[in-house]
């Protein structure tokens, strides 16, 4: 994740979905801490410091970044992620683990017979969701945009007209491979739909098609409520 302390933003960083490409973007506008021990216990362990002292884990979801920062910050500070079609998640996340020897789950996936077993295993464990990087442990979703990875240079565009603030985006970490749809049959296609239908639902994705517009748009509330500002680059 990224966190912006002139700029006023957060950025949940869901896996394989061009999050690296976006932190590259957008990292000489975030805090860095020094990484040191202490910081990256405060991390795992949620222990009360100064927010500009906290070394944030990559992957961090935003109800564990809300439950370290004063209410103030989380609340004041805009929010934003990006997700992408559920089908060709899975496939980009089958295919990353298969090329990442350093993954923990690199040799166990690398064993599997097919993408089938891979998304069997997955659901099986219930922990990789794309809501659950921007979600509550009530369900309520904690961030103010959502923007999706089939639009990505629009989207992104969007967020930095409405911080302030002018950044390039590259394409990095990205896994060459055929269009998602072929890796699937019927089967494989009705695995997904059963097992990630929170995220379907959610984000308003089918199969063959992307959602027509951003699956969450707050940013209007965002900006009506009291408590904030509007971004002001500098501040």
């Amino acid at each position: 994740m990224l966190i912006s302390f002139s700029h006023h933003f957060i950025f949940i960083h869901v896996s394989k979905s061009a999050g690296t490409s976006i932190q590259h973007a957008l990292q000489s506008y975030a805090h860095r801490p020094q990484q040191t021990p202490l910081n990256r216990l405060s991390g795992k362990m949620r222990i009360p410091r100064d927010p500009r002292q906290i070394a944030f884990p990559q992957h961090i979801t935003a109800r564990s970044v809300e439950a370290l920062l004063p209410e103030e910050v989380f609340i004041g500070f805009f929010k934003f992620a990006v997700v992408r079609n559920p089908w060709d998640w899975i496939v980009s996340l089958y295919h990353y683990l298969r090329e990442t020897p350093s993954h923990r789950h690199h040799a166990r996936v690398c064993g599997m017979s097919s993408l089938e077993e891979y998304i069997t295993f997955e659901a099986a464990r219930k922990k990789r969701t794309q809501h659950g990087f921007i979600s509550g442990d009530d369900g309520r979703v904690l961030v103010d945009f959502v923007g999706r990875y089939e639009f990505l240079d629009e989207d992104f565009t969007r967020v930095c007209s409405f911080l302030g603030i002018s950044a390039t985006l590259p394409h990095l970490n990205a896994t060459p491979r055929q269009d998602y749809r072929e890796y699937f049959t019927p089967a494989t296609i009705e695995l997904v739909e059963e097992f990630w239908q929170d995220d379907i639902r959610l984000f308003g994705y089918t199969f063959d098609a992307p959602p027509g517009k951003p699956p969450i748009d707050k940013t209007a509330e965002f900006l009506r409520a009291p408590e904030n500002e509007a971004p002001a680059p500098g501040s």
